[in-house]
């Protein structure tokens, strides 16, 4: 189906519009475009994207104002909702977490990054329906309890660039860099790894690997999947995912044609076992950019 791999853009500027789609399309995914909030409702109501990438400020309906609306609808609230903005205030940055967006990218925007995001937070969304809970953390900002949980580390970082780049000595500043050192050592480890995905799949509590799909080489993974595999990352890199796992002839065949095939940014579902153990594993292989490197990544669950 093409939902699977629709996005909905909501920008005022067709200039900034077409930019995204050209970018969204390199990478295929299919889009459709609303100039404003009340637009994007219309829309919504005969289409169900995937994702929605809003610009903040807009006429009639502002960014903030169009997520509440689609976060609030049991029929929308599922849908992945990413805030592109120019905004630098971290009250604009706190105003999307109030209103449950799933991701914050600022303007001008790295087309990777972007794309990193948008992807991460899709495997996420399909993560959560093999109900696999998320880690949260909660925290008190200009006197209002937030919790945000993995998806939301990104938004997080954000916050803490913010801060570096709007440092006042006023009171509600103050409190929020007391509020950020804190958040701050929770995610230092998140925030020493190599890349911006590897930085959002480190907090999902599940083993992920990604695989090149041209040769089968393991090119990243999380904390989850060393303890899992008991290795070391330098270890792990470079090896074939079959050195780790093997699969019934039905299941090998169907993770070879995955490696021959191209179904952009879907997700299929596979059947393992450790190499050492007899113990069933449910594996969720989606299609990825990884570095500019088309890949498959694996999560694994236990059957």
């Amino acid at each position: 189906m093409e939902e699977e791999k629709e996005v909905l853009i909501v920008e005022d500027s067709p200039a900034q519009a077409e930019h995204l789609r050209r970018i969204l399309s390199k990478y295929g995914y299919s889009s459709f475009v609303a100039l404003n909030g009340k637009e994007a409702l219309e829309i919504l109501k005969d289409h169900s994207p995937k994702a929605i990438i809003s610009d903040v400020i807009m006429p009639e309906l502002n960014g903030f104002q169009l997520c509440q609306i689609v976060k609030q609808n049991e029929k929308t609230k599922d849908i992945t909702f990413i805030l592109l903005t120019s905004l630098s205030d971290p009250k604009d940055i706190v105003e999307g977490i109030k209103v449950g967006a799933d991701g914050f990218i600022m303007k001008p925007y790295n087309a990777n990054y972007l794309i990193s995001t948008l992807q991460y937070l899709l495997s996420l969304k399909e993560l959560r329906k093999t109900g696999i809970i998320e880690p949260s953390i909660e925290f008190t900002l200009f006197g209002k309890r937030y919790r945000l949980n993995t998806s939301q580390i990104q938004i997080l970082n954000l916050l803490l660039s913010v801060y570096e780049k709007k440092f006042e000595e006023s009171l509600e500043i103050k409190e929020l860099k007391n509020t950020i050192d804190k958040l701050s050592k929770e995610i230092t480890k998140i925030k020493e790894q190599e890349s911006e995905y590897d930085v959002l799949i480190e907090g999902i509590p599940a083993p992920i690997i990604v695989i090149r799909k041209d040769n089968e080489e393991i090119i990243s993974t999380n904390s989850y999947a060393l303890s899992f595999f008991n290795i070391k990352k330098e270890e792990i890199i470079g090896k074939k995912i079959t050195d780790l796992l093997s699969f019934t002839p039905l299941y090998f065949a169907k993770f070879k044609a995955l490696l021959l095939q191209n179904h952009e940014n879907k997700s299929f579902n596979l059947k393992g076992k450790l190499i050492s153990k007899e113990e069933e594993l449910e594996i969720i292989a989606t299609y990825i950019t990884y570095k500019e490197i088309p890949s498959l990544q694996l999560v694994i669950k236990k059957g």
